[in-house]
C-alpha cells in the first residue's frame, strides 16, 4: 500500500509541474518602417488642367524603398505672390487636379502646400515662372549610333530645336516628350491560322482588314532632356531636344511628336540632371548606387524628413512635329512584319489575353486633330 501511495504521490508532482511550467510570452518590439512622401507634377503656363500625384513609399534601410501607395484624400492647394490659392480636387490614385482653366503666370511665384489626413503638412520651396525663349522650328534626322553588336546599329530619331538664346541672361531649359500617336502599318494579308488549328495549323488565312491604325504611347527611351546655357549664352540655337528609337513599328508610316519647351529654375534643373543621371545607370559595377534624390517639399513638422519628388513651375511652348518615313534618310530594316489586323496590335493571337480581360483594339481612324500635311 505504501508503495501505491507513493507511486502516486509522484504522478501528482509530476502533473503539477507540467501543468505549471508554461513558457512565458516574449514580444519582440517590432519598428514599423518609415514611410517616405513622393511627390510628381509642375504647372505651366499653359491654360489646361494640371496634375499633381502624391504616393507613399516604404523605407528599409538608407536606399532601398517598396512599392509606391497613392496618397488619397489629402488637401493640395497651389498659392502664388499674388496672395491668391488654388484647391486641387482629389480624383484617384492619389491624383490631385487643377480647374480646367488654369495657369500660371510669367513672373509669379508659387509654392504647393500638402496637408495628409493625419495632419502632417508639407510646403514646397517658391518657384518662379521665368520666361522661355521662343522656338522657330523643329527639324528631325535619323542617327545610327554603334552598339554592343558590332552587326547590329542602333537606329533613331533625333529632333531639332532651333532658337535663339538671349544674351546677358540666365537661362534653364527643360524638353519633355508627351504621350504621342502613330500609325500602325500592318500586314493581314501575310497572316496564319494557330498552331492549335484542328485541320490546317498554321495554314496561310489571309485577312481583308485592316493595314492601317493608330496607337498612342510614351515614346521610347525615357529620358530627361534639361540644359543650362552657360556655354552658349546669347547663341543661336541648334540642339537636340528629343530622341526616338527606332524598334522597327514606330516609323513606317508617320509618328507625331508632342513635347513641350519649358523653362526651369537652377534648382529644378539641377534635380532633373541628377535624375537623368538615375536613368542613364547601366547597371555595371563602375556605376555609383542609386540614391534617393531629396526635392524642394519640406515637412513643417519634421525639416529633417525626407521627401522625394519636385514641385517645379515653367512658361511652356507646346511643340507638335509630324515625323515622316519618306523625309528620313534611313530607318531600321528590317522592319517590324505584323501578320495580323492591325486593330489586333495589343492582342496578337490573344497573347495578351487573360480571364476577364481582354485588351482594347485599335482605331482605324486618325485622332481628330491628325494634319500630317
Amino acid at each position: 500500500m505504501t508503495r501505491v501511495l507513493r507511486i502516486f504521490f509522484v504522478f501528482i508532482l509530476l502533473g503539477f509541474f507540467i501543468f505549471n511550467s508554461c513558457i512565458d510570452r516574449f514580444n519582440i518590439p517590432l519598428d514599423e518602417p518609415d514611410f517616405i512622401l513622393n511627390v510628381e507634377g509642375y504647372i505651366t503656363t499653359q491654360p489646361r488642367s494640371h496634375q499633381i500625384r502624391l504616393s507613399r513609399a516604404a523605407k528599409y534601410g538608407p536606399d532601398f524603398l517598396g512599392p509606391s501607395r497613392p496618397v488619397n484624400l489629402a488637401t493640395v492647394l497651389i498659392k502664388d505672390n499674388e496672395e491668391k490659392s488654388v484647391l486641387l480636387p482629389y480624383t484617384e490614385n492619389g491624383i490631385y487636379i487643377t480647374p480646367d482653366d488654369f495657369a500660371a503666370k510669367v513672373g509669379n511665384s508659387y509654392n504647393l502646400e500638402i496637408t495628409l489626413p493625419n495632419g502632417d503638412r508639407y510646403i514646397s520651396t517658391k518657384e518662379y515662372v521665368n520666361s522661355v525663349p521662343k522656338m522657330d522650328s523643329v527639324t528631325y534626322q535619323a542617327v545610327r549610333t554603334a552598339s554592343e553588336n558590332r552587326l547590329n546599329d542602333v537606329i533613331g530619331v533625333q529632333i531639332i530645336g532651333h532658337f535663339q538664346d538671349p544674351q546677358d541672361e540666365v537661362n534653364y531649359y527643360y524638353w519633355r516628350k508627351l504621350d504621342s500617336d502613330f500609325a500602325i502599318i500592318a500586314e493581314p494579308e501575310l497572316y496564319t491560322l494557330p498552331p492549335t488549328h484542328p485541320t490546317n495549323p498554321r495554314g496561310s488565312a489571309p485577312k481583308d482588314c485592316c493595314v492601317r491604325c493608330f496607337y498612342k504611347e510614351f515614346p521610347a527611351p525615357p529620358s530627361i532632356m534639361t540644359v543650362a546655357d552657360e556655354f552658349f549664352n546669347g547663341n543661336y540655337q541648334r540642339r537636340m531636344i528629343a530622341y526616338i528609337l527606332d524598334n522597327g513599328t514606330r516609323f513606317k508610316d508617320t509618328y507625331r511628336l508632342d513635347m513641350q519647351h519649358l523653362s526651369v529654375s537652377a534648382e529644378a534643373h539641377r534635380f532633373l540632371t541628377l535624375m537623368d543621371q538615375q536613368l542613364r545607370l547601366t547597371g555595371s559595377v563602375f556605376d555609383p548606387p542609386p540614391a534617393n534624390i531629396r526635392g524642394n517639399m519640406v515637412s513643417l513638422k519634421n525639416p529633417e524628413e525626407q521627401v522625394l519628388g519636385y514641385f517645379f513651375v515653367s512658361d511652356e511652348q507646346f511643340i507638335r512635329t509630324y515625323i515622316k518615313k519618306e523625309n528620313l534618310e534611313f530607318f531600321l530594316t528590317p522592319q517590324s512584319i505584323i501578320p495580323e489586323d492591325c486593330r489586333e496590335y495589343l492582342n496578337i493571337g490573344g497573347s495578351n489575353s487573360s480571364p476577364g480581360f481582354t485588351p482594347p483594339k485599335l482605331s482605324v481612324e486618325p485622332p481628330p486633330d491628325w494634319n500630317p500635311d
